[in-house]
């Protein structure tokens, strides 16, 4: 289901908000519940519906940025920008993936495991450290080009000797 409409304005910009915030929250969020056992039991689990909402943020903004893409002129800039955030997905479902695993740590270790937790927590960070830092560096470019397409070109107006006068 895409969205391309909230409230009669583009719903692009209002899911890139969503997925701007909440990806990297549940990216961070997967770093410290994995790095700290002691808080898996209570956190992780709210770090991992974070981060499947953040799925979803990054889903419905990708969807609506189809959508506003065919009511756009098409530039270099914009075809940059919708070709990059096609990109910002498989990061996010990899966050998720990892705090999902995380979450469910706790209830697998009860199992008896041939892994160590201390290999089993040294794992976890790694693996959300780099789906994390991964996730948010696709961001922030996906973001970066996004601000380009949209603002590049537009004059910024110039500021007058008089504005210095209102101190």
């Amino acid at each position: 289901m895409e969205i391309s409409n909230i409230f009669g304005l583009p719903a692009h910009p209002i899911f890139v908000h969503a997925a701007v915030v909440l990806l990297p929250l549940a990216a961070l969020g997967s770093i410290l519940v994995a790095a700290k056992p002691r808080w898996r039991k209570h956190y992780a689990p709210l770090v991992a519906a974070l981060a499947i909402a953040a799925v979803g943020s990054v889903g419905l903004a990708q969807g609506s940025g189809e959508k506003l893409e065919d009511r756009v002129v098409e530039t270099p800039l914009i075809e940059k920008h919708t070709d990059q955030g096609e990109s910002v997905l498989p990061w996010a479902i990899g966050v998720a993936l990892v705090a999902t695993a995380t979450a469910t740590l706790p209830l697998v270790e009860g199992l008896g495991t041939k892994f160590s937790p201390r290999n089993l927590t040294l794992g976890l960070v790694l693996a959300s450290a780099l789906v994390g830092a991964g996730s948010t560096w696709v961001l922030v470019a996906v973001g970066h080009s996004g601000a380009n397409a949209t603002w590049g070109d537009t004059p910024v107006a110039s500021q007058s000797s008089d504005d210095d006068d209102d101190d």
